[in-house]
């Protein structure tokens, strides 16, 4: 599993440091299949890429990338309520993640980085060919995360 941490002294994110963190939460590599490549500013015809996707199976328990109270559940196709994902908000950083089934009766409740969340849907029935993943997107961040105030 991978973990990110912010360092304060830089705008850079160290991995095993020792200060803030995120998780994967699927523990599974950055999906990069012939629909496209899964990495934050990869390009997607006229725009680009706007959060991670990390390859999951489908089924599969979904961790909290961070600690936070579930905020709402995200509905990432207008129209479409079959394909899922939640928004998991803190004091310093707010993420939404797709193509998560939440567990019933979780939203408003406080998680721990690393804890299960939910399950993973399978996009590749929406987009054939395309690798199942779970779509992570920071939507909001403190700024005082990345920049040394003295």
């Amino acid at each position: 599993m991978e973990i990110f941490r912010v360092r304060k002294e830089t705008s850079i994110l160290f991995k095993d440091e020792k200060e803030k963190q995120m998780i994967n939460p699927t523990g599974r590599k950055i999906r990069s299949d012939n629909q496209g490549d899964g990495h934050h500013g990869a390009p997607r015809g006229k725009r680009i890429h706007d959060g991670v996707d990390f390859e999951c199976v489908p089924g599969q328990f979904v961790l909290a990338p961070h600690d936070g109270v579930l905020k709402r559940v995200a509905y990432p196709y207008s129209g479409n309520r079959m394909w899922k994902g939640c928004v998991l908000a803190s004091v310093e950083i707010t993420t939404k993640m797709f193509y998560v089934d939440v567990h019933k009766n979780s939203i408003g409740s406080t998680v721990k980085a690393g804890a299960p969340i939910g399950k993973a849907q399978d996009i590749s029935q929406k987009y054939p060919g395309m690798t199942p993943h779970i779509h992570l997107r920071v939507t909001n961040v403190d700024p005082l995360l990345l920049i040394d105030v003295a």
